[in-house]
């Protein structure tokens, strides 16, 4: 399972955006097996609602439909209690310590990111089962 970060779904979808050419190529280079969180739609509709534009959670479902991605239902009592085990460990932000404990919890063994923090901590996230992909 490859769990995909919000980060390079905009990317893609935003041909304006920096990173649009490196998102093509990584999700490109990617197998179908790919998922989001409902916490990634959320942010995606946050996004989108900042820029104005309408219907942000539509919006948001179809971006996730444009990268070729499934929408995972996940227990979020899981996720807290992972993310409260794993905090001392990674010391990363908050969203971004929920995305990786939701990789934990249902066994994505590939994260897919652009954020530098997360990328920064790849050698500590491999120790616990998640390679970190980026370009």
């Amino acid at each position: 399972m490859i769990y995909i970060d919000t980060n390079v779904i905009i990317a893609f979808i935003d041909e304006l955006d920096p990173n649009h050419d490196r998102a093509n190529k990584l999700l490109k280079t990617l197998k179908d097996d790919r998922v989001v969180s409902k916490l990634t739609l959320i942010e995606l509709a946050s996004v989108y609602s900042r820029a104005k534009l309408d219907e942000p959670l539509a919006l948001a479902i179809y971006s996730v439909e444009r990268i070729k991605a499934k929408i995972i239902d996940i227990n979020f009592n899981e996720v807290l209690i992972q993310a409260f085990k794993l905090a001392p460990f990674l010391k990363l932000r908050t969203l971004d310590l929920l995305h990786v404990a939701m990789c934990k919890v249902i066994g994505a063994k590939l994260f897919v990111t652009f954020d530098k923090d997360i990328i920064a901590k790849a050698n500590v996230i491999r120790e616990i089962g998640i390679e970190i992909v980026t370009i």
